[in-house]
């Protein structure tokens, strides 16, 4: 849900700095098929509600997207926000793969007024409740927010810096050919 009000955002300030909503169609990204394939897999992955084996296949290919998607924003460090992007991803991956998922801290979530609601769903290896021995508690979902209860979240900082690139590419993408460093002639 957060990430519909950072698309949101970011389409209001590329209409604000009169950049069209058109060009958006015309920006090319290094790895783009790849991007939006890993991005479907990403969001698909943790629907199945998988257990046992399968789960642990489905969590390793989930988390495998990571490093793919931090290269290709790196690929694009050049566009608006791409580098803020890779190091969300860095960030999160770091805090997933030392923990087998992303902790959920309760503190945070209680400050949020998530109350009560911190079970994790079966096969949902995305999630993981955030326990004293996690590793790099810092990174986790950590950050209570106005309105938890109300979207169901506690962000990482990871998140929160996923949020800003993403308002800050689709404000100031600038259509093929300009977001591209040139080569050496």
């Amino acid at each position: 849900m957060i990430l519909l009000v950072g698309l949101a955002l970011g389409i209001l300030l590329r209409v604000a700095s009169g950049n069209s909503l058109a060009g958006l169609s015309r920006v090319r990204l290094r790895g783009e098929t790849t991007l939006l394939v890993l991005l479907c897999v990403q969001v698909a992955l943790p629907l199945l509600r998988t257990t046992g084996s399968l789960a642990h296949l489905a969590y390793w290919l989930w988390l495998t997207t990571f490093p793919v998607l931090i290269w290709i924003a790196l690929r694009n460090r050049a566009c608006p926000g791409m580098l803020v992007v890779a190091l969300g991803l860095l960030l999160n991956f770091l805090v997933v793969a030392s923990n087998g998922g992303m902790p959920v801290m309760p503190v945070a979530a209680a400050a949020a007024g998530l109350h009560g609601q911190l079970a994790v769903p079966v096969g949902d290896f995305v999630h993981v409740l955030g326990l004293p021995a996690t590793r790099l508690p810092w990174l986790a979902d950590v950050l209570p927010l106005p309105g938890a209860p109300l979207f169901g979240i506690v962000p990482s900082a990871g998140d929160l810096l996923l949020y800003v690139g993403v308002v800050a590419f689709v404000a100031g993408a600038r259509e093929t050919g300009t977001n591209l460093p040139r080569r050496a002639q």
